[in-house]
């Protein structure tokens, strides 16, 4: 199993791309309006990724939709991508973000399933012999978002407040943590401050991402404490 970041920064990132995971080179978790910018700049393109999976419709993580559909209708020969959504996002997903732009009933693509090969899913499910469990996090209030265990051995926290209880319970039988951080506010993510309270044993096997472009000032602070820095264009190789 490979994990690539086509991107470790937030919505706000000028200097790097959108928080945006590719798994074996072909299975995207979530689809930021970087992501095209990300995968040119590796001399990559949507076809490379016949998978996606969406954790919740904010636009750094479903930006990217409206051209990955675009670019398998009109330029990868009508390719529809598997799209793995939450059920609860399906609605929300194409009615308030993505139909204003790519419905088009007089050219034959009146709905999602035109563009993308629709699979809703629940609590667990299966990408290509890869195993998802999905955690429902605390983000937006009222609004589906979620992280997940892959394998049950990876850990990914998606956006989220700091849920000391949650990362404990999902983290400890881990091999690896990728959680989100910020270093300011914390109302809807999660504060380095937070995370320095958790067990060394859970600090030295997490890795920060979703962080925002001024992290270098705090590098050293989450160094010391055990943390590692996600990086995009890094492959992580797991037997």
């Amino acid at each position: 199993m490979k994990l690539e970041f086509l991107g470790v920064r937030n919505f706000f990132t000028k200097k790097d791309y959108h928080n945006n995971l590719l798994i074996d080179d072909h299975i995207l978790i979530d689809c930021g309006f970087t992501a095209a910018r990300s995968l040119s700049d590796t001399g990559r393109d949507f076809s490379t990724v016949d998978a996606l999976f969406i954790t919740h419709t904010h636009a750094d993580h479903i930006g990217g939709l409206e051209e990955c559909a675009f670019f398998n209708r009109y330029l990868n020969g009508g390719s529809r991508p598997r799209l793995y959504l939450p059920e609860t996002l399906i609605p929300d997903l194409w009615d308030h973000s993505l139909s204003g732009s790519l419905a088009d009933a007089a050219s034959g693509t009146p709905g999602i399933d035109d563009y993308f090969d629709v699979h809703p899913v629940a609590d667990a499910f299966d990408i290509d012999g890869l195993h998802f469990d999905l955690i429902p996090t605390k983000h937006i209030p009222d609004k589906y978002c979620c992280g997940f265990r892959l394998n049950d051995r990876i850990y990914f926290s998606g956006d989220t407040v700091f849920d000391r209880a949650m990362i404990l319970a999902n983290g400890k039988d881990s091999e690896i943590i990728y959680h989100e951080v910020e270093f300011g506010g914390g109302i809807v993510h999660t504060l380095l401050d937070d995370l320095l309270s958790l067990p060394e044993e859970i600090r030295e096997k997490t890795w920060l991402m979703h962080y925002d472009d001024a992290y270098a000032a705090h590098e050293a602070r989450a160094v010391k404490a055990g943390f590692q820095w996600a990086r995009s264009h890094t492959p992580y190789e797991f037997a």
